[in-house]
């Protein structure tokens, strides 16, 4: 498996990563050690999560120049099996951390955070979509 991701899902996913140890070393500083954990698995569980998803919509949707676009029965097996052990990941966090819910919660967002923060660069550079940043122009010059 390999994850041959844009420029434009590095940059969310390199966001969500930060903010989410940020976060959790803001947390260890203060000394919640058990809200910084649980920070981090949410974070961890999202970010997978969404690796993985993207590799799936990658396959599915818009094949990548490149990219093999083999969809048999392997492909439907790995990605159900990729679903079911995020979902055992998030119900163990949960069990491990059942008074620090609103931290999972919020390592869980880590990803729209990245989202967000790429729109917001996005729109403060002048682009309104990412049909222009691939091609690298500037619709205001």
């Amino acid at each position: 498996m390999s994850l041959a991701l844009l420029p434009q899902e590095r940059r969310v996913f390199r966001v969500a990563s930060l903010a989410a140890l940020l976060a959790a070393l803001a947390l260890g500083a203060l000394g919640k050690f058990r809200e910084a954990a649980a920070l981090t698995a949410g974070a961890a569980v999202a970010i997978v999560s969404g690796l993985w998803l993207s590799d799936v919509a990658g396959r599915l949707l818009v094949p990548r120049p490149r990219a093999s676009t083999r969809l048999d029965w392997k492909f439907a097996l790995r990605a159900l099996l990729r679903y079911a052990f995020l979902g055992l990941a998030a119900y163990g966090s949960v069990r491990l951390f059942p008074d620090e819910v609103p931290w999972l919660l919020g390592g869980l967002s880590a990803v729209v955070l990245g989202v967000l923060a790429d729109g917001f660069r996005g729109g403060a550079a002048g682009r309104s979509g990412p049909e222009e940043e691939e091609e690298g122009t500037n619709p205001r010059e």
